[in-house]
């Protein structure tokens, strides 16, 4: 009496074809359903934005803290480089302070402290569009660079070149430089092809 051979297959549970299951290599960065790393310089531009934006909110918070004592020692330092800079006549030299009377040069440094104040306040405004940019380009869409390109931009140009211009004491000099180097850092990293094919992937625009 013969028997037909039969065949008992076995496999791991939820197995369609209860083929044992052959635990392939893991899919590769990039492959459909794979999750994809953030590349290097989209990282990098998040961390120049951020860091610009706190440079420049930092520098503004001097300017509110140093008060009347920081405009006089940004009018007193402009004398000596360009002082039309902060409103004195172009031929002004140290000894004509010490000659003007203090009403006069009370109002000069008032005048000069409201500048500040209104570059401090823009500054420390374009630092917050700046980080929301920032946090908003974290995926790299190109809607939210063209803002941070922008915004980055203006910050960099507006408040921090005339700022560096005008012979400002060497603390708010640095928070100046640093916000606008970053600035133009966090443009270029944004720009970068490995960003923009980060940003084509499925569902992003």
């Amino acid at each position: 009496m013969s028997h037909s051979p039969t065949t008992t297959a076995t496999g791991s549970p939820g197995s369609p074809t209860g083929l044992p299951d052959a635990g392939g290599p893991p899919e590769a960065p990039g492959a459909p359903g794979a999750p994809t790393r953030r590349p290097v310089p989209l990282v990098a531009m998040l961390c120049a934005a951020v860091l610009s934006a706190f440079s420049s909110a930092l520098g503004a918070l001097m300017v509110y803290l140093g008060g009347k004592d920081l405009a006089d020692e940004n009018v007193r330092k402009a004398v000596a480089s360009d002082p039309s800079a902060v409103g004195l006549p172009s031929g002004t030299r140290p000894a004509d302070i010490a000659r003007m009377a203090g009403t006069a040069w009370d109002s000069v440094v008032t005048d000069w402290q409201g500048t500040m104040s209104a570059r401090a306040l823009l500054a420390a405004a374009l630092a917050v569009a700046l980080l929301l940019c920032a946090l908003s380009a974290r995926a790299g869409n190109r809607w939210a660079r063209l803002a941070l390109t922008l915004v980055a931009l203006t910050a960099a140009a507006v408040p921090h070149v005339f700022i560096l211009r005008d012979a400002a004491p060497v603390i708010l000099h640095a928070t100046s430089l640093c916000a606008a180097v970053l600035a133009v850092a966090a443009v270029v990293l944004c720009w970068l092809p490995s960003v923009g094919r980060y940003a084509a992937r499925p569902n992003d625009w």
